[in-house]
């Protein structure tokens, strides 16, 4: 008695909970789509200063203008794994980029070796502007929300123990 008790029990709260997982999931794609669009609009707005400073990094902050309307899009429509792993990983890339090219000992933002060594040997202040550190802020944000819903979204898909 006492293992049907607990295997119905199991079940009835597995489904609450997934399907509280699925509605909140809307929400949280929804937010995350947002957040995407704002980074874009950061980007958009600190466009002038990255091409003054290289024509090679106005390049590459419309690629990730762009890169951040792509992942918006798709958050918005649908939310796959796949989906939030790329918002992950272009957030977390993000933020190492700018930290390196804007770390104090990069020789005013070399990477040594790299093929973004004449993107980012272009000067740079080492004082990051208002947008730029709102849009490290957002990418930050947005990479903790990412990796939450892939935790909890693979923790779903374990059969029960």
């Amino acid at each position: 008695m006492t293992t049907v008790f607990s295997t119905a029990f199991s079940t009835a709260f597995s489904t609450a909970f997934s399907t509280a997982a699925r509605r909140t999931s809307h929400w949280w794609r929804r937010a995350a789509a947002a957040l995407a669009v704002a980074t874009a609009g950061l980007h958009a707005a600190t466009l002038g200063e990255h091409a003054a400073a290289s024509p090679m990094v106005g390049v590459v902050t419309v690629a990730m203008i762009l890169g951040c309307l792509y992942c918006a899009g798709h958050l918005w429509m649908r939310g796959s794994q796949r989906d939030w792993g790329l918002v992950a990983l272009m957030n977390v890339g993000m933020i190492a980029l700018h930290l390196t090219v804007m770390s104090p000992g990069s020789g005013g933002g070399g990477h040594h070796g790299h093929a973004m060594h004449a993107a980012a040997s272009a000067p740079m202040a080492h004082a990051m502007s208002t947008p730029m550190a709102a849009a490290l802020a957002t990418a930050a944000l947005e990479a903790v929300v990412a990796v939450t819903v892939l935790f909890y979204r693979s923790r779903l898909d374990q059969p029960p123990t």
